[in-house]
């Protein structure tokens, strides 16, 4: 049986011949790519590096700048999302402060943002989780006058829409992550956009500051990616399953690394960018389809999609109320080679427990959430004829 990988996106002959191309490019690579990216986020400012962990903390290392007082130093995020965003918030040295999920939307819970905000506040981080677009107006009109930043982590939610805006470039600032198990991937990288003009000279300042990647590593990242390209199609990913299980994330991060983005990752991501609208169709259509399967079914919660919104889903969320259900569920679905996940299992303050300094569960949506959750790949590779085993299997285990 064929294995279907969790994530990635796939790449053809043209595609891979073109990042080797890459390799003995100069910058115009970078250029072009970068231009491809403005005009498809609709934004006038924007700048590569080499993952979202990089982009979130130079964004955090620019509010350091150009805060109103060295006293402003937390950051808002939601209680349930990626452990490795305490990272660039600590190596900033900002503090983190969590908001509970809201049940409804998997994603924070914005009537609870105001209550979290002090006079120590430097910036809100909305997460769009999943791909699920966050709301966030009321985020901005909450801060109104406030000289409090808002920053989207669009790191899983490249292509999804809200408004008819993409998310991560709704807010004064925002980032994606192009890495590896993100809706469109370079192997790795991050995005940074902003609004207002006057912060691109300082921003600009802080990425040329980022270590250049040697043509030795270059190349050695050109090896990856050519063992990536195998690896996310289900004959690469099933033969290579003992292989592939050593680099899965399976640990905590500690740190991360900060270095320029490359022409051979730039090559790619411009060619990549034709088929923008088939990657992101097929993951808006595969998660509406699995959310018409589990939608009203007993025993599973799906979550509300906000109206005026379209998720380009990274993966697909349920929650399943019987843990026992769940892992027969996920039981069942790897004998037709559908790779499930948990990813976080325990929420922020779980993990952290200093960010729950009380005795009680100061957090107990996120905690539900990260204990009850089930993520089924959307990605391009599942069709209508897995899509359907899918219903079938669901179905048998009311």
């Amino acid at each position: 049986m064929l294995r279907m990988p969790t994530a990635g996106t796939p790449y053809d002959l043209v595609e891979i011949a073109r990042a080797t191309l890459g390799l003995c490019e100069n910058d115009r690579a970078q250029t072009a790519f970068s231009r491809s990216l403005k005009k498809y986020l609709d934004v006038e400012n924007l700048i590569l590096v080499n993952s979202g962990t990089t982009a979130c903390y130079l964004l955090l290392e620019l509010f350091k700048k150009i805060r109103i007082s060295d006293k402003r130093n937390e950051i808002i995020l939601p209680a349930y999302t990626a452990p490795s965003l305490l990272l660039p918030i600590r190596a900033a040295g900002l503090n983190a402060v969590l908001v509970d999920t809201d049940p409804d939307t998997f994603n924070i819970d914005i009537r609870k943002i105001r209550a979290a905000i002090t006079p120590q506040t430097l910036a809100i981080m909305p997460v769009h989780m999943f791909g699920l677009p966050v709301d966030i107006a009321p985020i901005v009109e909450a801060v109104t006058e406030q000289e409090i930043f808002i920053i989207e982590d669009a790191a899983s939610s490249l292509g999804s829409v809200i408004g008819g805006r993409q998310t991560g470039a709704i807010a004064p600032f925002g980032f994606y992550s192009l890495n590896r198990g993100k809706n469109v991937s370079t192997l790795a990288g991050g995005i940074i956009v902003w609004k207002e003009p006057g912060y691109t000279a300082l921003l600009k300042d802080l990425a040329a500051n980022l270590p250049p990647v040697s043509h030795k590593a270059e190349f050695l990242m050109w090896l990856r990616f050519l063992g990536l390209s195998m690896a996310v199609r289900p004959l690469g990913y099933t033969a290579l399953a003992p292989i592939l299980a050593k680099f899965k994330y399976t640990t905590l991060h500690t740190h991360f690394d900060s270095f320029a983005y490359t022409d051979m990752q730039a090559a790619l991501g411009k060619i990549l960018w034709r088929r923008i609208e088939q990657l992101t169709n097929r993951r808006v259509g595969n998660g509406l389809a699995l959310m018409r399967i589990f939608a009203g079914r007993p025993g599973f919660t799906t979550p509300t999609i906000l109206p005026d919104a379209m998720a380009a889903f990274n993966q697909f969320p349920v929650i399943v109320h019987d843990l026992g259900r769940r892992q027969r569920l996920q039981e069942k679905l790897l004998k037709i080679g559908i790779e499930t996940t948990l990813m976080y299992e325990k929420p922020l303050h779980y993990i952290f427990p200093e960010l729950n300094p009380r005795t009680y569960d100061n957090f107990p949506q996120a905690t539900y959430l990260a204990e009850h959750l089930l993520l089924i790949p959307p990605h391009t590779q599942i069709g209508l004829a897995l899509l359907k085993k899918i219903k079938t299997i669901v179905e048998a285990t009311d």
